[in-house]
């Protein structure tokens, strides 16, 4: 195959392409990004049920929607903490750290007493006949490496308590596998205060959180913490909330996404309006601020999945700008998850209104003058006065309708009138361009905000992905532009695709070059979902797995880390795109010229390009990844190393007279040639 580009022939397209979709799902915040390893650190923990109804028992029988399923919220605060010996663990409530914060641990000592917190393990359940199948709640989660440092700190009022609290490690046998921590009781007179010591792990492995009290008395404990002291953002000062897990956020850096979308996808919408996300409770000092339940909590066996938002909106800015990322937060439009409960709030009701202020309060705190404006005050208390340079947020996420529509006709509005700068983006539901319902939803919407951004979503099979490479070609270039803020070759809910195999990666790959392609109207796109928990799954295609100790990056992955680290603002007209399985883009940034090659058959393809009205380096460098199994994938288990069975490989190439390379089966290309002045 012979293909030929000129540097005189191209289209501008959008610079920030490639990024990334930040959610807590599959255990993606606590117990993932979130450094702290105690699971229910501050006795907040939520729960949610149904109602057994007839509703209840259809989902039971059939596996049915639950959209009309009553859902009821309770409380187990204590959950996850193992008292024994001489004392008792009682729930306590007068006088709290916080209002956000209300409830505490009240322990009572006479003797030795030991509390025991196994950290995150992904719990149990068995929900689609074993599609996710996990028997976990028993197994310690605590990861150590061998020779690192651990902070321990929890926030204490002294009763009466007079004696010491020992911290440390242990295995199922009760072996230490740090020594010991000791955190020092304040006087009795102090009020809550922070006490905080170090251990030093002896052992790379896992094993169970256990302080033990020895003395008699009483004493109040809350906002417990454990956690390696080699974190991200290690003695910058502006990290002074929640911390995170070092080897997670380093995944996401080699990604270099350009913005990164935040809270959700469903977490913003809640499964009711009650338990839709609010920004507003996860800012401030860590210990002061409010938790709730992870809607993606109905996967679970126990239904209980907490935010502790130890990792809140002012750690996402920081990671947002740490990475060189734009922030895109996604606020709540006055609708619960619409595929789940059908809950709203509009115009004239005071919870539309919070909400509404909500959506400009966060600008404030983004961008505002901290010496006029609170949120911007609260910014620079923590460490950061200097603004965030917040340029883009989303209005809901998935929604649609008529209700929906006048929301964001009213949120947007209001943005604009007051921050004119800032883009906005429209959700057109769960689907895309060229599919069903698209146009019906759309309908409402188009020609009324021509500068709005629209948030089309998909999850389709890797053949599907490979066909539709060149979706949006046809996509009238007049109307709105697009953010693919959700896609994958995959389908959460087809257990033969799942999970992600090189098949999906190698699609992707194919599928990618037509959105390169198209990039002048789909500005930003992120893939979903982003991290997952090994064993811990809500969802399992997913771009990044993880344990307690080491982390997976897929197939899928690696596609997505060749293509955005290859990558020019400048797209090279190729007169053949796609052509008898061979799916090509060519970029510049007008000092390398990039070219993605994807070869979805199952022989080798000779390929050459040539590249007209310029002159090309004699050498370049060509990154593949290749396999022969389509269903091979790169593993993870419950506690060890992960298994790389492929991974990209890196040559350099001869340029005589254009590219000339072969292109091994079932292979995605990428060749970056430097341009010569």
């Amino acid at each position: 195959m012979k293909l030929t580009a000129s540097l005189n022939n191209y289209k501008d397209i959008s610079p920030r392409l490639y990024g990334i979709f930040f959610e807590d799902i599959n255990f993606s915040i606590d117990g993932g990004i979130n450094n702290n390893q105690i699971n229910n650190p501050s006795c907040e923990c939520f729960c949610y049920d149904f109602k057994r109804d007839f509703y209840w028992l259809y989902y039971q029988i059939f596996h049915a929607r639950r959209r009309f399923m009553t859902r009821i919220e309770y409380t187990d605060h204590l959950r996850y903490w193992m008292p024994s010996g001489a004392g008792s663990l009682k729930l306590g409530k007068e006088a709290p750290i916080a209002p956000l914060n209300p409830y505490y641990m009240n322990v009572a000592v006479n003797g030795d007493f030991y509390l025991k917190n196994l950290g995150y393990n992904g719990g149990d359940s068995t929900e689609h006949g074993g599609r996710y199948l996990r028997r976990n709640s028993h197994k310690p989660g605590i990861g150590l490496f061998e020779g690192h440092t651990y902070e321990v700190s929890a926030f204490i009022k002294n009763g009466n308590f007079n004696g010491i609290i020992e911290c440390y490690v242990e295995d199922v046998k009760g072996e230490k596998l740090t020594d010991v921590a000791t955190l020092r009781v304040p006087e009795t007179k102090a009020g809550w205060t922070k006490v905080s010591a170090t251990c030093l792990a002896s052992k790379t492995t896992m094993g169970k959180f256990v302080a033990k009290f020895s003395g008699s008395g009483s004493l109040c404990l809350d906002t417990w913490y454990f956690g390696d002291t080699d974190h991200w953002g290690k003695d910058d000062a502006k990290w002074s909330g929640g911390k995170m897990r070092r080897d997670l956020v380093e995944a996401l850096r080699d990604l270099k996404p350009k913005f990164v979308r935040f809270p959700g996808g469903c977490l913003v919408e809640g499964l009711s309006l009650k338990n839709s996300y609010d920004w507003t409770i996860t800012v401030g000092d860590v210990e002061k601020r409010g938790a709730k339940y992870n809607c993606w909590g109905e996967r679970q066996k126990d239904r209980s999945y907490m935010q502790t938002n130890e990792i809140g909106f002012y750690e996402y800015f920081l990671l947002s700008e740490d990475l060189g990322a734009e922030p895109l937060p996604i606020l709540n439009a006055g609708l619960a998850c619409q595929a789940r409960c059908d809950e709203t709030v509009t115009e004239g009701d005071p919870e539309f209104e919070r909400r509404l202020n909500n959506i400009l309060a966060l600008i404030e705190y983004a961008n505002g003058n901290p010496e006029t404006s609170e949120w911007a005050k609260l910014r620079a208390e923590s460490g950061h006065p200097a603004p965030f340079n917040l340029k883009m947020i989303g209005i809901g996420n998935e929604n649609w309708g008529e209700t929906y529509n006048r929301n964001f006709d009213i949120m947007r509005k209001a943005v604009k009138d007051l921050y004119p700068e800032i883009e906005v983006i429209w959700t057109v539901g769960f689907d895309c361009f060229g599919h069903e319902n698209y146009e019906e939803r759309r309908s409402a919407f188009d020609g009324k905000w021509p500068e709005v951004i629209v948030d089309d979503h998909f999850y389709r099979t890797p053949e599907w992905c490979i066909e539709h490479a060149n979706m949006y070609d046809s996509y009238p270039r007049e109307r709105n532009r697009i953010f693919l803020g959700e896609y994958a070759a995959n389908q959460p809910w087809n257990d033969k695709v799942l999970p992600n195999n090189y098949y999906s990666a190698l699609s992707e790959g194919a599928y990618l070059t037509g959105l390169e392609r198209n990039a002048d109207i789909v500005v930003i796109s992120s893939y979903a979902p982003l991290f997952s928990r090994v064993g811990g799954e809500q969802w399992k295609h997913n771009l990044i797995n993880f344990n307690s100790l080491y982390t997976l990056k897929t197939l899928n992955y690696h596609v997505q880390e060749l293509y955005a680290n290859n990558y020019g603002a400048k797209y090279l007209f190729v007169d053949a795109p796609e052509k008898d399985g061979i799916f090509t883009s060519v970029t510049t940034d007008d000092e390398y010229i990039y070219v993605k090659a994807c070869n979805v058959n199952r022989k080798s393809e000779e390929y050459e390009l040539e590249i007209k009205d310029t002159a090309l380096c004699n050498k370049a460098t060509l990154t593949e990844l290749y396999c022969n199994d389509d269903e091979l994938v790169n593993t993870l288990d419950y506690s060890n190393k992960p298994v790389e069975k492929v991974v990209p490989i890196e040559s350099e190439i001869a340029i005589e007279g254009g590219i000339k390379i072969t292109l091994k089966p079932r292979s995605v290309n990428v060749i970056k040639v430097k341009i010569e002045k």
